[in-house]
């Protein structure tokens, strides 16, 4: 079988409110002409998770995964393990705005951008949120003719990477246990530098809103949830932001 030129994958837990508005924005904001698929794993959401998911389990693109019980962020081998596309782009269920043909950018730009192995969308940053992405002066600006990417710290709020190297590093992959310590995007910024000596970046001029932080999860009543989520991970001090939110 063709392998789809992309396969985006989504990881989803209590966050519904969120999951509706990423879900609407993402799929109206793909791009015409590109074969793909979507993948969107549910890690046992115990809220409206599962009506949300619903109205897009029966798509002919789409297909749904239903987990038993939270497997936290290793999830991701469960979800990477399903994607045949030739690229794979994560997306993160608080992505709730999207640049519009934002798949096909992460063609055109991991093309122009060969030595890249893993790039992400830029964020709005403002008074509500910095997209939990760092200050511009951690990156270099890589420009090549109109295209700018940022190398430095990237996040997997929106990103993608090669399916052909997840394939090649997917044993190893699956040996490292994932947390909000160690995060499948520093795993995979890693491995992709290490194991084929490719660097990675922000696209700069595609820009989506990544609603993380305390302002947006107390607008969508999801405070308790991202206390629990730090919590459990030992990140007080994070957790403490949203207690007192």
């Amino acid at each position: 079988m063709k392998r789809p030129d992309v396969s985006i994958v989504l990881l989803t837990w209590n966050r519904a409110p969120m999951l509706r508005l990423c879900l609407e924005q993402m799929y109206s904001s793909l791009a015409a002409g590109i074969s793909r698929e979507v993948i969107i794993m549910d890690n046992c959401s115990i809220d409206g998770t599962r009506d949300v998911l619903a109205r897009y389990e029966t798509r002919p693109d789409t297909q749904v995964i239903w987990s038993n019980r939270n497997l936290r962020l290793n999830a991701y081998k469960v979800l990477f393990s399903r994607a045949r596309g030739r690229v794979i782009i994560e997306v993160d269920d608080d992505v709730i705005a999207f640049p519009k043909g934002f798949d096909k950018i992460f063609l055109d730009y991991l093309a122009a951008f060969p030595d890249y192995g893993y790039l992400a969308l830029n964020v709005v940053q403002n008074e509500k949120t910095d997209g939990a992405m760092p200050n511009r002066c951690e990156y270099r600006e890589d420009k090549r003719q109109d295209k700018i990417v940022l190398e430095g710290p990237t996040g997997g709020w929106c990103a993608a990477f090669y399916g052909w190297h997840y394939r090649l590093f997917k044993p190893l992959l699956n040996l490292l246990g994932m947390s909000m310590k160690r995060s499948e995007d520093g795993v995979l910024c890693g491995l992709t530098k290490r194991i084929f000596r490719k660097r990675h970046g922000i696209v700069e001029n595609a820009v989506c809103l990544h609603a993380t932080g305390p302002v947006y999860a107390r607008e969508f009543g999801l405070l308790d949830r991202e206390v629990e989520k730090y919590s459990v991970c030992g990140l007080d001090q994070i957790a403490d932001k949203f207690k007192n939110a």
